[in-house]
C-alpha cells in the first residue's frame, strides 16, 4: 500500500474501528512498532465521556493512557502540554534527546522523564504529534521503536506522519462529533454513496467496483432508508451533512 492509499483510506473512515485498523496499518508500513493516540473532548460525548483514546501496546504502558484523563496527568504529562500550548511534532529517544528543546526547564524535565519511563517499557524511540481541532481540547499521537535512534534519523518519517496524524485526527473528530443516533452505514454503502456524492451514475459505479449495477442501487436504497430521505441526492446530501462520508 503507498503512502496515498493510507491517506486515502484514514480519511474515509466511516467508523472509529475503521480509523484505528488505519492507523495500525500505517504504523508497520512506516517502519513503527506501535501506536497510541488520547484526545479530550470539549463536549461530552451521549455516553457522557469526554476522554478517548486507543494503543496497541503490548506492555504494561498501554495502562498509562487510561490515566491521561486525569486533572494531574492533563496539568503535567509533556505530550498534553505540548498539545495545549501548540508545540510542533517531535522526535525522541529514551536517553532523554529530542529533535528540540522545551522551552521551559520544567518541561524539558517532565519530558525526559517520560522519555527514560518509556524506555523502562521497551519504547526506546518515536515521533509525537500533537494535534488540535475545534472539538477537541487538547490530541497527540504517538509512534514508537523498540531500537533506540538519534531523533534525527527519524526525521525523513517525521513529515508523513504528521500530515498521516492530522487526517486521522480530523476523522476522528468528524466521527466523535457525529449526532447522535447516526445511522451506521457498512463500508460498502459508504463506498456507494461517495462515488455517487460525486456524479457517478450506477452502472459507472458498478464498473468501478466491479458490482452489478442492481447491487449499486440496492445499496442506495439502503442508505436512503437509513437515512429517512428519498433519493441519492438527498442522501448523498444528508450523509456529507452529518459526517458520515467525506468527499
Amino acid at each position: 500500500m503507498e503512502y496515498w492509499d493510507h491517506i486515502d483510506r484514514v480519511m474515509r473512515a466511516g467508523t472509529l474501528e475503521e480509523v484505528k485498523a488505519a492507523t495500525t496499518a500505517y504504523t508497520r508500513a512506516a517502519g513503527f512498532q506501535h501506536h497510541g493516540y488520547a484526545t479530550k473532548l470539549r463536549e461530552p460525548l451521549g455516553d457522557g465521556g469526554d476522554f478517548v483514546f486507543f494503543e496497541d501496546f503490548d506492555s504494561d504502558w498501554s495502562k498509562t493512557y487510561p490515566r491521561l484523563a486525569t486533572p494531574h496527568s492533563e496539568q503535567t504529562d509533556p505530550r498534553i502540554v505540548l498539545s495545549r500550548e501548540g508545540f510542533p511534532a517531535v522526535a525522541w529517544n529514551s536517553r532523554g534527546h529530542t529533535s528540540y528543546e522545551a522551552p521551559r526547564i520544567a518541561l524539558a524535565l517532565r519530558t525526559r522523564k517520560t522519555l527514560v519511563q518509556a524506555g523502562e517499557f521497551g519504547l526506546h524511540g518515536g515521533i509525537t504529534v500533537p494535534s488540535w481541532s475545534p472539538g477537541t481540547q487538547w490530541a497527540f499521537t504517538t509512534f514508537t521503536l523498540q531500537s533506540r535512534l538519534d531523533p534525527r534519523e527519524l526525521l525523513p518519517v517525521l513529515g508523513e506522519s504528521v500530515y498521516f496524524v492530522s487526517c486521522m485526527h480530523a476523522a476522528m473528530d468528524r466521527l466523535l462529533r457525529r449526532p447522535v443516533g447516526a445511522p451506521r452505514l457498512s463500508a460498502r454503502e459508504c463506498e456507494v454513496l461517495r462515488w455517487s456524492a460525486i456524479g457517478k451514475t450506477s452502472w459507472e459505479i458498478s464498473m468501478i467496483l466491479r458490482i452489478s449495477e442492481r447491487t449499486v442501487n440496492f445499496h442506495l436504497q439502503q442508505v436512503s432508508r437509513k437515512l429517512g430521505v428519498k433519493g441519492r441526492r438527498a442522501a448523498c446530501a444528508r450523509a456529507v451533512a452529518m459526517g458520515l462520508i467525506v468527499l
